[in-house]
């Protein structure tokens, strides 16, 4: 059965361009392996994720996630059985958010700011739908449709 997971996060401790890109590529490369597929925001406080693929693959994730040391934090969103992925042409998506989309803050949550733990799970699903648009996208990173 095919499932989305969207969380929310705060990161633990400051994390470095460099970081956060290591972190993609861990991300990509694992998700690869579990058929997962996924978007990610992030403006260097706050995570928020929505991860797809089996139910069991997707639990596993959610636990390593509670256990890593750079998240506190953590609250479910959504989980639910879904149809069709989302996010289906990443292994993980990324868009660093930032001030610049304060619109889509706006229409998505209550206030101007990047606040994940107050979204709604149609709402989350909704913004990272949209900055998904503008992504950062590299097709090498495609990962399969299921």
């Amino acid at each position: 059965m095919l499932a989305r997971l969207i969380y929310a996060s705060e990161a633990a401790a400051s994390l470095t361009p460099d970081s956060v890109q290591a972190l993609l590529a861990h991300a990509r490369r694992n998700n690869r392996l579990r058929d997962i597929t996924g978007m990610l925001a992030f403006d260097s406080r706050y995570f928020l994720q929505a991860i797809e693929g089996g139910r069991q693959p997707l639990s596993d994730l959610y636990a390593r996630l509670v256990q890593d040391p750079r998240h506190q934090r953590l609250m479910i969103i959504s989980f639910e059985a879904v149809l069709r992925r989302s996010f289906s042409s990443w292994t993980m998506g990324f868009a660093g958010a930032d001030a610049s989309r304060r619109g889509l803050y706006l229409l998505h949550g209550a206030s101007g700011q990047f606040e994940p733990h107050s979204l709604s799970g149609p709402a989350a699903l909704a913004l990272l739908s949209e900055l998904a648009e503008g992504a950062e996208h590299d097709s090498r990173e495609a990962a399969p449709v299921g």
